[in-house]
């Protein structure tokens, strides 16, 4: 197909291309759950991420074109920034919560649909803020806490050497203060945890050792710095 734009910016899967106001990305595993979670989010709408269009003649997955920017890297947000991004995941968690309402999905400990990668580079942002979501690739059943764990860890940069424990606990209640009712702090920093062991497992499996040692190190600080100093 002409046309075909490779985009930059984010975290990138490979293969994802705009063409025109779409956007085109190989099918993966996850692909029926994530046109199904799409398709809700429309149905219900959430206009903060992505629209399933359908699959063209090469067999991807077709998207519509969300404008703005998606930072590169990983960076310091000030407190209007994370107070936006807490919105933001909080209006999405409610909006996929009525997939999860069945008596099955609540005895299982299904509370709603984690994008499970919810990282500012991940986010489309407008003026300086973010506004929408994308890349729900890894999206899956499961709970507030295990999503809010990961992205506290990357929106506020924990373990970053320029913020001293003090201001990242500020920066924590913060956050989940914009988000609303939570689950306690002591709850998504054992989540936070959970998240920065997986990261770095899965960077030795792959053979990335600097995402391995970088998740370690932020495994570390977060055990040593927040874990006995946040509220239960």
């Amino acid at each position: 197909m002409s046309g075909e734009e490779a985009l930059s910016g984010g975290r990138m899967t490979v293969g994802v291309v705009r063409v025109g106001d779409t956007v085109r990305r190989p099918p993966n595993p996850n692909s029926e759950f994530v046109r199904g979670l799409l398709r809700h989010l429309e149905a219900v709408g959430f206009d903060d991420a992505p629209r399933h269009i359908g699959v063209d003649e090469k067999g991807r997955e077709v998207f519509a074109f969300l404008p703005g920017t998606a930072p590169e890297e990983l960076t310091q947000h000030g407190d209007g920034v994370l107070r936006a991004a807490a919105s933001l995941i909080r209006r999405y968690h409610d909006a996929t919560a009525p997939m999860f309402a069945s008596s099955e999905a609540r005895n299982v400990g299904f509370e709603v649909a984690c994008h499970n990668d919810l990282s500012p580079c991940n986010a489309i942002f407008k003026e300086g803020l973010p506004v929408a979501l994308i890349d729900f690739d890894a999206a899956s059943p499961g709970t507030r806490s295990y999503d809010l764990g990961y992205a506290a860890w990357l929106w506020l940069n924990i373990g970053a050497s320029n913020f001293d424990p003090a201001e990242q606990i500020r920066r924590l209640r913060l956050f989940l203060e914009a988000y609303g009712p939570v689950p306690n702090e002591t709850e998504v920093v054992a989540q936070m945890i959970l998240r920065q062991t997986i990261v770095e497992a899965e960077g030795a499996r792959i053979g990335d050792s600097p995402m391995a040692n970088w998740a370690k190190a932020c495994r570390r600080w977060t055990q040593e710095h927040l874990l006995s100093r946040v509220r239960g």
